[in-house]
């Protein structure tokens, strides 16, 4: 379940999907990139993940879902152990770098509703509209690394949030959408299909959560 809700959050681009299809000089050409993109990360999480498990076996990641865990256990069994202990270092900024950069394209959705929100008309004032966008981002970034230094599991944290917020935004959000938008167009199976679509998200989304907040919590 946990292994699955990762895979879920890996996949999980579905909130910016739209803005940057919108963003592109050339829209048209979104499904070609779309499915490169798709394939490339497919190769490169699958190929790392079964190198990785071949060499490791179980022991993969041990409790805390990190593969970064079993290079520092390799690196202690090697007799050059500086050059592997400095693979593993590098490999951890790398990591470090990626979700850092990455950052601000996932939060760019959710920052540009917030934010639209906050600022309308009546709400709060838009004097010094600037300086308040950044303040407000600027502490969206300190809670994210206070929660980072609380010590809980990488490997949880991505996992609930692909059972939590993934099933959402991946298959009941769209699927309530769809289907009040198209429904009455839609014949019987067709609506079968896009229930049987929402409702089996909807458990998958509740046992993984359930599951993955057990491990992280025990």
């Amino acid at each position: 379940s946990t292994g699955s809700s990762g895979i879920n959050a890996e996949y999980g681009g579905a909130g910016v999907v739209i803005p940057t299809e919108c963003s592109m000089k050339k829209p048209e050409k979104f499904n070609k990139v779309l499915v490169s993109v798709l394939i490339c990360a497919t190769f490169m999480y699958t190929t790392f993940g079964v190198l990785l498990y071949t060499a490791f076996g179980p022991d993969t990641g041990f409790s805390t879902g990190q593969i970064t865990q079993n290079l520092e256990q390799f690196a202690t069994h090697m007799e050059d152990r500086t050059f592997w202990h400095l693979v593993q270092v590098t490999v951890r900024l790398c990591l470090v770098f990626g979700i850092a950069m990455s950052v601000s394209v996932q939060l760019i959705v959710v920052l540009d509703i917030f934010e639209k929100e906050l600022f309308k008309p009546g709400r709060l004032s838009q004097h010094n509209l600037f300086w308040k966008q950044n303040l407000i981002r600027a502490a969206i970034t300190v809670f994210g690394m206070a929660l980072a230094a609380t010590g809980l599991s990488f490997g949880h944290l991505v996992s609930l949030t692909g059972a939590f917020s993934g099933t959402l935004i991946q298959f009941i959000f769209p699927t309530l959408c769809y289907y009040k938008c198209f429904g009455d167009n839609l014949a019987w199976y067709q609506k079968m299909g896009v229930w049987v679509l929402g409702i089996s998200g909807a458990i998958f989304g509740v046992l993984a959560t359930y599951v993955t907040l057990v491990e992280m919590f025990t």
